[in-house]
């Protein structure tokens, strides 16, 4: 149970910090993809998180193809960030156009 706790006290800092980890994934996704737009989405641009939540975070860039392959989403996403709390999500702005309900509300960081 003290493991728990331990983990939930983590995680509440983690997402104290969500908004500055955001930032430096911006910088690193504009040195891996280009200029890219980015954005916290999902229950914490919703003011819905909880301790077990992740931290989705968009990337919308010309840069990402419109299909690609799971080695190159893995070899992106372990360029941006080691933390596996962190969900990754990239789309090409003309995917967004198509998706952008389902991202509502978007936080632009």
């Amino acid at each position: 149970m003290r493991r728990y706790f331990e983990i939930l006290k983590r995680n509440e800092e983690f997402f104290m910090r969500a908004e500055d980890m955001a930032k430096k994934i911006k910088e690193r996704a504009r040195d891996v993809l280009g200029d890219c737009r980015v954005f916290i989405v999902g229950s914490y641009a919703r003011g819905e998180h909880t301790l077990s939540s992740d931290l989705d975070i968009l990337i919308v860039c010309d840069s990402i193809p419109e299909k690609y392959s799971f080695e190159w989403y893995s070899s992106v996403v372990r360029k941006l960030t080691n933390d596996p709390r962190v969900n990754v999500h990239l789309l090409n702005p003309r995917k967004l156009k198509e998706l952008e309900a389902l991202y509502r509300p978007m936080k632009e960081v």
